[in-house]
């Protein structure tokens, strides 16, 4: 067999969507909530940078990387357009864009203003990206159902996982411990 010089490579480019991809940044639940905690808040910038990358993938106009920093604010359009695109895959979005957006603003944004140790409950931000997760799942599961669901950890997870723990660890004694 004779390979065709002149076929296109089959080589994955990042941040270029394969043609079997999945339509949005897949991450299972254990991983989201776990990365986003020990991460200390960091993974949900790069989850939502994905997931607007992905958005760019398919014509959209915007810039991904601004988007995910300021992600507390420009949630919405993204859960907007992902609950329309739910509805059209005819999969359901489980969720409301704008309640789930004030929800993230206030976590998110608005917590770290509290007093010890109530300021942490900012942590808890994932918690509002679950159902978004769940209708990224159900759109991919119908748009590229033998996709990689992103479900297992890698080295730079690992490694998060454990910087974050031992970042958490410093904080809550800092906290408990007395000062002189």
């Amino acid at each position: 067999m004779s390979s065709n010089p002149y076929a296109a490579p089959k080589a994955r480019v990042d941040d270029a969507p394969a043609p079997d991809a999945t339509a949005y940044f897949p991450v299972s639940r254990l991983k989201l909530m776990l990365m986003s905690f020990a991460t200390l808040g960091l993974y949900e910038v790069y989850w939502f940078y994905k997931n607007w990358k992905a958005m760019q993938a398919t014509g959209e106009k915007l810039n991904a990387p601004v988007r995910a920093v300021f992600y507390p604010v420009t949630a919405y359009w993204f859960f907007r357009h992902l609950r329309s695109r739910a509805e059209a895959a005819g999969v359901g979005a489980g969720f409301h864009a704008g309640g789930l957006a004030v929800a993230l603003f206030v976590i998110s944004a608005v917590t770290w203003q509290l007093p010890d140790p109530w300021w942490l409950t900012g942590y808890a931000s994932f918690l509002v990206l679950l159902p978004v997760r769940g209708a990224i799942e159900r759109i991919n599961r119908k748009v590229a159902p033998d996709a990689d669901r992103n479900a297992r950890f890698t080295g730079w997870n690992i490694f998060g996982l454990v910087l974050g723990a031992l970042m958490l660890t410093l904080i809550i004694l800092g906290m408990v411990l007395p000062q002189e």
